[in-house]
């Protein structure tokens, strides 16, 4: 694309931008400051990288609206680099759709597949199936009874979404993921462990991404939930009932056991592991492999196991490297203090 229609794209997008420098140059590709050529586009958002800034032959670069420093190359001034960054790069890498339907694929007569949607080998799509338009759905993936996809929904190889599952318009899964598989429903009969059937569904929102791998499992009863907006990395585990609050962001291996419900706008780092039946408040984020335990009922950050607001944890973890510090030192006290009542008595006699 020409670098005007780059700052066309941002403006569609209400970002505003200003341009500096040549307007018809041409960009094919997004790269690094040091690795861009001319006809790459990179971006410029912290100061340590200033020296890689003068360095860059990049074709154009973003930059803050505040920024003063002196580079030649051509610069588009934006509010926040890296939001327009990202808008730019998906412009430049938009995946093409090619509609039809790859001939090894398997449909139901009762499915309903717009002829804008791309279908590619080993597909399985069940009875009574919606895709929404311009839908793909990669190879060796299943989609099973009475699912229902949005619009510009993308699914990519080898997922399985269960039957009655809801996912709405904008949303990716990536490969490897279940969707709606049967919850970790038992009950104990004397020592027998007796199955609950899963009736409930998986009800997905607009403008999800669900990275490779996840697990997300239908309701017991209800369905389980996950609001419009949110992000969810790699090898993350959803149990049955849980609600995801709008715009969450989860990283990998995070799991959440069953009903548990989560505000608008939580962040879990790696590794974090949530009981099941409680809530946390909006707004609220947890640290690397923090143990969420109990209701968490303020925003805020939160940090080790059980999680606890992340300031106070880390005024603990430093106290936990002097102990080994305080015990000899408490030992020597109380030897101390044993002399000193030995030779307290010693006076009284």
């Amino acid at each position: 694309m020409k670098i005007v229609e780059l700052v066309q794209i941002l403006n569609e997008k209400g970002i505003e931008a200003r341009l500096e420098g040549d307007s018809q140059a041409e960009i094919i590709q997004v790269a690094g400051l040091l690795k861009a050529t001319s006809v790459q586009l990179s971006f410029y958002n912290d100061p340590k990288r200033l020296g890689e800034l003068k360095q860059t032959k990049a074709g154009v670069t973003l930059v803050r609206e505040d920024f003063n420093e002196t580079i030649t190359n051509t610069k588009i001034y934006v509010k926040d680099p890296y939001v327009a960054y990202a808008y730019l790069a998906q412009a430049l890498n938009t995946t093409v759709i090619c509609s039809g339907i790859a001939r090894t694929a398997t449909i139901s007569n009762t499915a309903v597949v717009p002829k804008s949607c791309q279908i590619e080998e080993n597909v399985v799509i069940g009875e009574h199936v919606h895709l929404g338009e311009n839908c793909i759905v990669g190879c060796g993936s299943v989609i099973k009874t009475d699912s229902k996809l949005g619009d510009n929904v993308t699914i990519y190889s080898n997922v399985t979404i269960e039957k009655n599952t809801k996912i709405g318009h904008h949303s990716t899964i990536e490969s490897g993921t279940v969707i709606g598989g049967q919850g970790f429903g038992f009950a104990n009969d004397n020592g027998q462990w007796i199955r609950i059937p899963q009736i409930g569904r998986v009800v997905i929102g607009n403008h999800v991404w669900i990275g490779n791998n996840c697990s997300i499992d239908r309701g017991t009863i209800d369905d389980t939930m996950i609001s419009d907006n949110c992000i969810i990395d790699n090898l993350v585990h959803i149990a049955h009932n849980v609600e995801i609050g709008y715009g969450t962001a989860i990283a990998g291996q995070v799991g959440f056991a069953g009903s548990t419900k989560i505000g608008q706008y939580n962040i879990f780092a790696g590794q974090v592991g949530v009981t099941g039946h409680i809530e946390t408040a909006d707004n609220a984020h947890f640290g690397a492999k923090a143990g969420i335990t109990h209701a968490i009922k303020s925003s805020g950050s939160y940090s080790g196991f059980p999680a606890i607001e992340t300031s106070t944890w880390q005024k603990t973890t430093v106290r936990v490297k002097t102990l080994d510090k305080m015990a000899k030192r408490i030992k020597l006290l109380e030897k101390e203090l044993h002399e000193i009542k030995v030779l307290a008595k010693g006076i009284e006699k």
